[in-house]
């Protein structure tokens, strides 16, 4: 039995780092189940094993941000304590892509008349420097890139924001580490997660309590090489220039963050980072 799983493994793998479609001869949530037995797939993905719309081609223009917004707001890490207050903005442009990716851009676009397409985000879009990147269309080419990066022995985490909230207080901070790659979904019809792993990146889980006392689950990405990203940008977002502190920003609920295998304590309070 153990040698059928081997088989099946390097199977999955090495069809996944192809990018080739062989879905008839192992179906997308069987790659999943021989990689991660018994492991549940994370809702933030599941939309990739749904059929895409008809007649809808890839590069069409995104669609208006639906209900699941996206986290837009930047502070620096030294603002990462327990009980601070924060104000978690959300995207209400026509056409936002989360802003994770939007500041990774080089070419600023007017997002509340034009939105950023296929082609613009995961075709003309070199790496920036430090950032290794991968548009993902399937599960199983997402599961390829991400075990290319940092191996099979990993975990995937999302963020649980709920409903529109926007001030929170945070409860407890913890440390994930310095190994990470970030999947995000992005805004357009047909499923599409622009994944990438950067350098000088730590991952943090912030469990964050709203004014009527709604407990989420929030996490948080900090960048201390800022150097590849658009300092135009970012000068606009933290009115100084960047570079001289580590930059974070939060993860939608439609974003997956990818770390080594560890256990994370889901309990408010705990492992505190202060």
């Amino acid at each position: 039995m153990e040698l059928q799983h081997l088989v099946i493994f390097i199977s999955v793998l090495s069809l996944a780092l192809s990018g080739e479609s062989h879905a008839s001869v192992v179906p997308e949530e069987e790659y999943w189940e021989a990689v991660w037995p018994n492991t549940p797939i994370p809702n933030s993905l599941r939309e990739l094993l749904k059929p895409g719309p008809q007649g809808v081609d890839i590069t069409d223009l995104p669609m208006a941000v639906d209900d699941t917004q996206y986290p837009k707001t930047f502070f620096y890490e030294h603002e990462l304590y327990p009980g601070k207050t924060m104000n978690v903005q959300f995207s209400k442009v026509p056409f936002a892509q989360p802003f994770g990716v939007y500041t990774w851009m080089r070419e600023i676009k007017d997002i509340e008349k034009e939105g950023y397409t296929f082609n613009d985000v995961c075709v003309k879009k070199e790496a920036a420097k430090g950032e290794q990147k991968f548009c993902a269309k399937s599960l199983k080419t997402l599961i390829g890139f991400v075990i290319s990066k940092l191996g099979k022995n990993i975990q995937p985490l999302s963020s649980s924001f709920i409903g529109k909230q926007e001030q929170y207080t945070i409860e407890s901070v913890q440390n994930l580490g310095e190994k990470a790659v970030m999947c995000h979904r992005l805004n357009f019809q047909k499923v599409v997660f622009y994944c990438h792993e950067i350098h000088g990146t730590t991952a943090f889980m912030v469990p964050l309590v709203a004014n009527d006392g709604t407990k989420t689950q929030a996490l948080a990405v900090c960048h201390t090489d800022t150097s590849g990203m658009n300092h135009e940008m970012l000068h606009q977002i933290m009115r100084e220039d960047p570079g001289s502190k580590p930059v974070c920003h939060f993860l939608g609920n439609k974003a997956t963050l990818w770390i080594p295998n560890l256990v994370v304590d889901y309990g408010y309070g705990a492992n505190d980072v202060v």
